[in-house]
Protein backbone atom coordinates (compact mmCIF):
# COMPACT_ATOMS: atom_id res chain seq x y z
CA UNK A 1 0.00 0.00 0.00
CA UNK A 2 1.41 3.39 -0.83
CA UNK A 3 2.17 6.18 1.52
CA UNK A 4 -1.04 8.08 -0.06
CA UNK A 5 -3.51 5.60 0.31
CA UNK A 6 -1.82 4.53 3.68
CA UNK A 7 -3.02 8.48 4.56
CA UNK A 8 -6.73 8.41 3.14
CA UNK A 9 -7.57 5.49 5.72
CA UNK A 10 -6.23 7.97 8.53
CA UNK A 11 -8.72 10.59 7.34
CA UNK A 12 -12.81 9.65 7.99
CA UNK A 13 -15.25 10.50 5.94
CA UNK A 14 -16.41 12.83 7.84
CA UNK A 15 -14.11 14.50 9.11
CA UNK A 16 -15.75 16.98 10.96
CA UNK A 17 -17.36 14.25 13.11
CA UNK A 18 -14.40 12.24 13.98
CA UNK A 19 -12.71 14.82 15.31
CA UNK A 20 -15.62 16.14 17.51
CA UNK A 21 -15.51 12.36 18.94
CA UNK A 22 -11.84 12.58 20.08
CA UNK A 23 -12.26 16.12 21.23
CA UNK A 24 -14.53 14.21 23.73
CA UNK A 25 -12.34 11.33 24.43
CA UNK A 26 -9.24 14.07 24.74
CA UNK A 27 -11.21 16.00 27.22
CA UNK A 28 -12.14 13.09 29.53
CA UNK A 29 -8.29 12.00 29.13
CA UNK A 30 -7.27 14.76 29.99
CA UNK A 31 -9.91 15.22 32.47
CA UNK A 32 -9.29 11.38 34.45
CA UNK A 33 -5.94 10.26 32.51
CA UNK A 34 -7.96 7.16 31.50
CA UNK A 35 -7.69 5.68 27.92
CA UNK A 36 -9.14 3.19 26.67
CA UNK A 37 -11.47 4.51 23.20
CA UNK A 38 -10.56 2.30 20.72
CA UNK A 39 -11.82 5.17 18.29
CA UNK A 40 -8.75 6.61 18.95
CA UNK A 41 -5.59 5.58 16.19
CA UNK A 42 -3.63 4.27 18.19
CA UNK A 43 -0.55 5.75 17.05
CA UNK A 44 -2.45 8.59 18.48
CA UNK A 45 -3.32 7.13 21.62
CA UNK A 46 -0.12 6.09 22.10
CA UNK A 47 1.82 9.61 21.96
CA UNK A 48 -1.21 10.90 24.16
CA UNK A 49 0.35 8.43 27.12
CA UNK A 50 3.64 8.77 26.30
CA UNK A 51 2.54 12.71 27.17
CA UNK A 52 1.07 11.98 29.85
CA UNK A 53 4.28 10.29 31.33
CA UNK A 54 6.35 13.17 30.11
CA UNK A 55 4.11 15.58 32.41
CA UNK A 56 3.41 17.74 29.26
CA UNK A 57 1.27 20.11 29.69
CA UNK A 58 -2.19 19.60 27.53
CA UNK A 59 -3.20 23.30 27.93
CA UNK A 60 0.55 24.72 26.12
CA UNK A 61 -0.87 27.49 23.86
CA UNK A 62 2.58 28.47 22.50
CA UNK A 63 5.69 26.85 21.73
CA UNK A 64 9.48 28.17 23.11
CA UNK A 65 11.76 29.93 21.08
CA UNK A 66 15.29 27.89 20.75
CA UNK A 67 17.29 29.67 18.09
CA UNK A 68 18.13 33.17 17.38
CA UNK A 69 17.73 34.68 13.88
CA UNK A 70 21.39 35.06 13.33
CA UNK A 71 21.96 31.20 13.94
CA UNK A 72 19.38 30.29 11.55
CA UNK A 73 20.85 32.34 8.83
CA UNK A 74 23.84 30.47 9.10
CA UNK A 75 22.98 27.08 8.75
CA UNK A 76 20.28 28.02 5.96
CA UNK A 77 23.86 29.36 4.21
CA UNK A 78 26.39 26.89 5.60
CA UNK A 79 24.66 23.90 6.22
CA UNK A 80 23.56 21.13 3.61
CA UNK A 81 19.89 20.80 5.32
CA UNK A 82 19.52 24.14 5.11
CA UNK A 83 21.02 25.15 1.78
CA UNK A 84 18.83 22.11 0.04
CA UNK A 85 15.94 22.81 2.16
CA UNK A 86 15.78 26.16 1.40
CA UNK A 87 16.27 25.74 -2.34
CA UNK A 88 12.86 23.34 -2.44
CA UNK A 89 10.51 25.27 -0.03
CA UNK A 90 11.53 28.71 -2.36
CA UNK A 91 10.78 26.66 -5.67
CA UNK A 92 7.49 25.24 -3.77
CA UNK A 93 6.86 28.89 -2.50
CA UNK A 94 4.33 29.80 -5.34
CA UNK A 95 2.81 26.59 -5.53
CA UNK A 96 1.27 27.30 -2.07
CA UNK A 97 0.68 30.57 -1.46
CA UNK A 98 -2.62 30.94 -1.94
CA UNK A 99 -3.76 27.15 -0.98
CA UNK A 100 -4.26 27.85 2.77
CA UNK A 101 -1.18 25.98 3.54
CA UNK A 102 2.44 26.58 4.53
CA UNK A 103 5.35 24.30 4.44
CA UNK A 104 7.92 24.31 7.23
CA UNK A 105 11.63 22.38 7.56
CA UNK A 106 12.51 21.86 10.76
CA UNK A 107 16.29 20.21 11.71
CA UNK A 108 16.46 16.48 13.91
CA UNK A 109 15.45 17.77 17.53
CA UNK A 110 12.49 19.49 15.95
CA UNK A 111 13.60 23.11 15.52
CA UNK A 112 11.80 24.81 12.60
CA UNK A 113 14.40 26.60 10.65
CA UNK A 114 12.57 28.00 7.50
CA UNK A 115 8.87 28.42 5.91
CA UNK A 116 6.82 29.45 3.40
CA UNK A 117 3.51 29.39 2.26
CA UNK A 118 0.06 31.48 2.84
CA UNK A 119 1.03 34.56 4.35
CA UNK A 120 -2.63 34.80 6.46
CA UNK A 121 -2.09 31.21 7.60
CA UNK A 122 1.67 32.23 8.91
CA UNK A 123 0.38 34.90 10.53
CA UNK A 124 -2.30 33.07 12.01
CA UNK A 125 0.07 30.13 13.20
CA UNK A 126 3.07 32.71 14.47
CA UNK A 127 0.30 33.22 17.67
CA UNK A 128 1.74 29.22 18.56
CA UNK A 129 5.08 30.30 17.27
CA UNK A 130 4.90 27.98 14.67
CA UNK A 131 7.73 29.82 12.81
CA UNK A 132 11.48 29.53 12.24
CA UNK A 133 12.85 29.34 15.10
CA UNK A 134 10.96 27.28 17.72
CA UNK A 135 11.17 24.07 18.68
CA UNK A 136 8.56 21.09 17.83
CA UNK A 137 10.07 18.15 19.31
CA UNK A 138 7.71 15.87 20.41
CA UNK A 139 8.96 15.00 24.27
CA UNK A 140 8.16 18.96 24.66
CA UNK A 141 5.37 19.84 22.79
CA UNK A 142 3.44 16.29 22.21
CA UNK A 143 1.94 14.94 18.84
CA UNK A 144 2.75 17.01 15.70
CA UNK A 145 3.43 17.21 12.27
CA UNK A 146 7.11 18.22 12.72
CA UNK A 147 7.90 15.88 16.12
CA UNK A 148 6.08 12.60 15.80
CA UNK A 149 7.14 11.95 12.25
CA UNK A 150 10.92 12.55 13.30
CA UNK A 151 10.20 10.16 16.33
CA UNK A 152 8.79 7.65 14.82
CA UNK A 153 10.97 7.72 11.38
CA UNK A 154 8.31 7.64 8.80
CA UNK A 155 5.43 10.33 7.06
CA UNK A 156 2.10 10.73 9.86
CA UNK A 157 -0.51 13.20 9.85
CA UNK A 158 -2.01 14.67 12.82
CA UNK A 159 -5.32 16.24 12.74
CA UNK A 160 -6.81 18.67 14.58
CA UNK A 161 -7.61 16.88 18.43
CA UNK A 162 -5.36 14.60 17.83
CA UNK A 163 -2.68 17.19 19.35
CA UNK A 164 -2.22 16.17 22.99
CA UNK A 165 -1.76 19.95 23.37
CA UNK A 166 -4.77 22.14 23.15
CA UNK A 167 -3.02 25.54 21.46
CA UNK A 168 -2.41 22.92 18.55
CA UNK A 169 -5.88 21.65 17.84
CA UNK A 170 -7.11 24.28 15.29
CA UNK A 171 -4.16 22.88 12.67
CA UNK A 172 -3.88 19.79 10.29
CA UNK A 173 -0.21 18.99 9.77
CA UNK A 174 1.20 16.50 7.44
CA UNK A 175 4.95 15.60 8.15
CA UNK A 176 7.50 13.65 6.57
CA UNK A 177 11.15 13.18 7.58
CA UNK A 178 14.23 13.83 5.67
CA UNK A 179 16.34 11.25 5.37
CA UNK A 180 20.38 11.12 4.48
CA UNK A 181 21.08 9.88 1.24
CA UNK A 182 24.59 8.72 3.01
CA UNK A 183 23.20 6.71 5.63
CA UNK A 184 19.78 6.74 5.73
CA UNK A 185 19.88 8.58 9.18
CA UNK A 186 17.36 11.60 9.49
CA UNK A 187 18.24 14.73 9.16
CA UNK A 188 14.90 16.56 9.51
CA UNK A 189 11.40 16.93 8.49
CA UNK A 190 9.02 18.78 6.40
CA UNK A 191 5.89 19.55 7.53
CA UNK A 192 2.36 20.91 5.70
CA UNK A 193 0.14 22.68 8.15
CA UNK A 194 -3.23 24.03 7.76
CA UNK A 195 -6.83 24.31 9.17
CA UNK A 196 -8.28 21.94 10.80
CA UNK A 197 -11.57 21.48 9.13
CA UNK A 198 -9.92 21.50 5.40
CA UNK A 199 -8.07 18.13 5.73
CA UNK A 200 -6.49 17.67 2.12
CA UNK A 201 -5.29 13.57 1.34
CA UNK A 202 -3.07 15.46 -1.41
CA UNK A 203 -1.33 17.44 1.40
CA UNK A 204 0.57 14.64 2.22
CA UNK A 205 1.53 13.46 -0.65
CA UNK A 206 3.09 16.23 -1.38
CA UNK A 207 5.05 16.88 1.79
CA UNK A 208 6.53 13.26 1.15
CA UNK A 209 7.66 14.89 -2.61
CA UNK A 210 9.08 17.71 -0.99
CA UNK A 211 11.53 15.23 0.98
CA UNK A 212 12.20 13.26 -1.92
CA UNK A 213 13.04 16.21 -3.58
CA UNK A 214 15.40 17.77 -0.52
CA UNK A 215 17.01 14.14 -0.32
CA UNK A 216 17.68 14.87 -4.16
CA UNK A 217 19.64 17.83 -4.13
CA UNK A 218 21.18 16.50 -0.85
CA UNK A 219 22.33 13.30 -2.85
CA UNK A 220 24.16 15.22 -5.43
CA UNK A 221 25.70 17.62 -2.65
CA UNK A 222 27.22 14.85 -1.21
CA UNK A 223 28.13 13.64 -4.39
CA UNK A 224 30.35 16.38 -5.24
CA UNK A 225 32.20 15.87 -1.49
CA UNK A 226 32.94 12.67 -2.12
CA UNK A 227 34.78 13.70 -5.34
CA UNK A 228 36.48 16.17 -3.03
CA UNK A 229 37.53 13.27 -0.99
CA UNK A 230 38.77 11.16 -3.82
CA UNK A 231 40.42 13.96 -4.98
CA UNK A 232 42.54 14.92 -1.75
CA UNK A 233 43.10 10.68 -0.97
CA UNK A 234 44.98 10.70 -4.54
CA UNK A 235 47.36 13.41 -2.96
CA UNK A 236 47.94 11.09 0.03
CA UNK A 237 48.94 8.09 -2.13
CA UNK A 238 51.55 10.20 -3.85
CA UNK A 239 52.80 11.43 -0.07
CA UNK A 240 52.73 7.46 1.25
CA UNK A 241 52.61 5.55 -2.18
CA UNK A 242 54.32 2.25 -0.44
CA UNK A 243 51.76 2.11 2.34
CA UNK A 244 48.29 0.38 2.29
CA UNK A 245 45.33 2.50 2.81
CA UNK A 246 41.78 3.52 2.30
CA UNK A 247 39.14 6.08 2.41
CA UNK A 248 36.00 6.95 4.28
CA UNK A 249 33.35 9.47 3.50
CA UNK A 250 31.74 11.12 6.52
CA UNK A 251 29.41 8.74 7.03
CA UNK A 252 31.72 6.27 7.86
CA UNK A 253 31.35 4.32 4.25
CA UNK A 254 34.85 3.03 2.40
CA UNK A 255 34.74 4.81 -0.74
CA UNK A 256 38.50 3.41 -2.07
CA UNK A 257 41.77 1.52 -1.68
CA UNK A 258 44.85 1.92 -2.79
CA UNK A 259 46.58 -1.13 -4.65
CA UNK A 260 49.00 -1.60 -1.81
CA UNK A 261 45.69 -3.05 -0.15
CA UNK A 262 45.44 -6.16 -2.07
CA UNK A 263 48.52 -7.30 -0.42
CA UNK A 264 47.46 -7.00 3.09
CA UNK A 265 43.27 -7.57 3.18
CA UNK A 266 41.31 -9.78 2.18
CA UNK A 267 39.33 -8.71 -1.03
CA UNK A 268 39.40 -4.85 -0.34
CA UNK A 269 36.95 -4.70 -3.61
CA UNK A 270 33.78 -6.12 -1.17
CA UNK A 271 34.75 -3.61 1.10
CA UNK A 272 33.34 -0.29 -1.09
CA UNK A 273 30.32 1.75 -0.25
CA UNK A 274 30.35 -0.31 2.48
CA UNK A 275 30.31 1.26 6.43
CA UNK A 276 33.70 0.81 7.79
CA UNK A 277 32.24 -0.89 11.24
CA UNK A 278 30.90 -3.96 8.77
CA UNK A 279 34.26 -5.03 8.05
CA UNK A 280 36.76 -3.33 10.58
CA UNK A 281 34.43 -3.06 14.20
CA UNK A 282 37.93 -2.59 16.27
CA UNK A 283 38.69 0.85 14.53
CA UNK A 284 35.08 2.46 13.79
CA UNK A 285 35.44 4.22 17.15
CA UNK A 286 38.37 5.50 16.19
CA UNK A 287 37.15 6.48 12.76
CA UNK A 288 33.95 8.02 14.62
CA UNK A 289 36.08 10.38 16.95
CA UNK A 290 38.18 11.26 14.04
CA UNK A 291 35.73 12.21 11.97
CA UNK A 292 33.61 13.58 14.91
CA UNK A 293 36.46 15.48 16.56
CA UNK A 294 39.23 16.51 13.45
CA UNK A 295 41.89 14.88 15.14
CA UNK A 296 44.70 12.16 13.74
CA UNK A 297 44.71 9.40 15.79
CA UNK A 298 47.21 6.19 15.53
CA UNK A 299 46.51 2.58 17.19
CA UNK A 300 47.17 -0.97 16.93
CA UNK A 301 44.59 -2.85 16.97
CA UNK A 302 43.46 -6.87 16.18
CA UNK A 303 41.96 -6.89 12.58
CA UNK A 304 40.61 -10.27 11.36
CA UNK A 305 39.98 -8.66 7.95
CA UNK A 306 44.41 -8.42 7.53
CA UNK A 307 46.12 -11.37 6.28
CA UNK A 308 48.07 -10.52 9.45
CA UNK A 309 47.11 -11.39 13.44
CA UNK A 310 47.31 -7.10 13.80
CA UNK A 311 47.76 -4.07 12.23
CA UNK A 312 48.96 -0.54 13.46
CA UNK A 313 47.06 2.42 11.68
CA UNK A 314 47.06 5.84 11.13
CA UNK A 315 43.65 8.03 11.08
CA UNK A 316 43.62 11.09 9.54
CA UNK A 317 41.06 13.76 8.63
CA UNK A 318 40.58 14.79 5.51
CA UNK A 319 39.42 18.88 5.54
CA UNK A 320 38.71 21.64 2.58
CA UNK A 321 37.30 24.80 3.76
CA UNK A 322 37.58 23.68 7.22
CA UNK A 323 34.93 20.98 6.59
CA UNK A 324 35.83 17.28 7.27
CA UNK A 325 34.69 15.32 3.99
CA UNK A 326 36.03 11.93 5.58
CA UNK A 327 39.27 10.60 6.72
CA UNK A 328 42.23 8.45 5.51
CA UNK A 329 43.24 4.96 6.97
CA UNK A 330 46.45 3.93 6.77
CA UNK A 331 48.46 0.76 7.54
CA UNK A 332 51.97 1.39 9.76
CA UNK A 333 52.69 -2.12 10.12
CA UNK A 334 56.29 -2.85 10.53
CA UNK A 335 56.57 -4.85 7.48
CA UNK A 336 55.90 -1.65 5.30
CA UNK A 337 57.82 0.84 7.18
CA UNK A 338 60.95 -0.14 4.98
CA UNK A 339 58.86 -0.48 1.47
CA UNK A 340 57.00 2.71 2.76
CA UNK A 341 60.22 4.64 3.05
CA UNK A 342 61.83 2.94 0.29
CA UNK A 343 59.13 4.04 -2.27
CA UNK A 344 58.76 7.99 -0.91
CA UNK A 345 62.40 8.34 -1.14
CA UNK A 346 62.70 7.12 -4.92
CA UNK A 347 59.59 9.39 -5.75
CA UNK A 348 61.57 11.86 -4.61
CA UNK A 349 64.67 11.27 -6.20
CA UNK A 350 62.61 10.83 -9.10
CA UNK A 351 61.48 14.74 -8.39
CA UNK A 352 64.95 15.96 -8.32
CA UNK A 353 65.63 14.52 -11.56
CA UNK A 354 62.90 15.60 -13.66
CA UNK A 355 63.87 19.54 -11.56
CA UNK A 356 67.66 19.11 -12.63
CA UNK A 357 66.68 18.54 -16.28
CA UNK A 358 64.52 21.07 -15.98
CA UNK A 359 67.02 23.19 -14.71
CA UNK A 360 69.86 22.23 -17.64
CA UNK A 361 71.82 20.51 -13.99
CA UNK A 362 71.95 23.86 -12.52
CA UNK A 363 71.25 22.78 -8.86
CA UNK A 364 70.22 26.06 -7.35
CA UNK A 365 67.91 26.60 -10.19
CA UNK A 366 66.41 22.93 -9.50
CA UNK A 367 66.02 23.91 -5.65
CA UNK A 368 64.11 26.48 -6.40
CA UNK A 369 61.64 24.74 -8.43
CA UNK A 370 61.27 22.02 -6.06
CA UNK A 371 61.49 25.06 -3.30
CA UNK A 372 64.08 22.61 -1.16
CA UNK A 373 67.71 23.50 0.24
CA UNK A 374 70.49 22.93 -2.20
CA UNK A 375 72.19 20.99 0.19
CA UNK A 376 69.68 18.14 -0.09
CA UNK A 377 70.25 17.79 -3.77
CA UNK A 378 73.63 17.88 -3.24
CA UNK A 379 73.14 15.22 -0.77
CA UNK A 380 70.59 12.99 -3.26
CA UNK A 381 72.84 13.00 -5.81
CA UNK A 382 75.95 11.78 -4.07
CA UNK A 383 74.18 8.76 -3.19
CA UNK A 384 73.13 8.09 -6.77
CA UNK A 385 77.17 8.40 -7.69
CA UNK A 386 77.46 5.56 -4.92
Amino acid sequence: MSTLETTKTFIPQNPHTALHTVANIWEKFVGTGELNDTRLRPVIANRWLRCRDLGINPHINRAQSVISNEEIEERLHSENLGISGKNVLDRMSDTVKDTGHVIVLADRSGRIIYSVGHQRIQEHLEKINFRPGSEWNEDIVGPNGVGTPLSLGRPELIMGSEHFCQGWQPWVCYGAPIHNPGNRSVLGCVDITGSADKVCVEAMALAISITHSIESDLSITQLIRREKLRLAYCDFQIKWPGNASFVIDEFGFIIDTNSNAYTLLDNPVRMLNQPVHSFFPEISTAVHECLENGYEKECEVEIKQTLTDHARLHIEPVKVNRETLGCFVMFIDKKFHHSASFSLQSNEDQLIRKALLQADGNISKAARILNINRTTIYRRRKNWQE
